[in-house]
């Protein structure tokens, strides 16, 4: 896959600091190549044998191939976790709850649409691949 997504979390409109500890504890077990903070990216390798090169910032993580199968588990955990939403570049934003779309920048929040944070639901509304069902509004 090529296109590219992030993942911020928003507040009032504004993206937010994500906040390291909860990043190395859902990205550390499948990091093969990381600094302490994550800050110069993290590569991770998932055991379906999938490497995923992420970019971190301070706000945003952003990765520009994601492959099929056990990233979007992962992927799920972390937005879970971290209380975010992703942000394709190719699609409205993915939201956990409706509750999210209020701090969304206005110009994202009609089109956002609410998706169980499941890798399977999550993979569903990222690729055109996805089963029917995985995004509600």
């Amino acid at each position: 896959m090529g296109r590219m997504l992030f993942v911020l979390r928003y507040r009032n409109g504004e993206p937010e600091p994500l906040g390291t500890p909860v990043l190395r504890e859902v990205l550390g077990p499948y990091a093969v190549a990381a600094d302490a903070d994550f800050r110069d990216g993290v590569l991770i390798r998932t055991t379906d044998g999938h490497d995923v090169e992420i970019d971190v910032n301070e706000v945003c993580l952003a990765v520009s191939r994601f492959p099929p199968g056990q990233f979007f588990d992962v992927l799920a955990r972390l937005v879970d976790r971290l209380g975010a939403s992703v942000v394709p570049m190719d699609r409205p934003a993915v939201l956990r709850r409706e509750e999210d779309r209020a701090h969304l920048p206005p110009a994202g929040r009609r089109e956002a649409v609410v998706v169980a944070m499941t890798g399977r639901a999550l993979e569903a509304a990222l690729t055109d691949g996805g089963g029917p069902g995985a995004c509600r509004r």
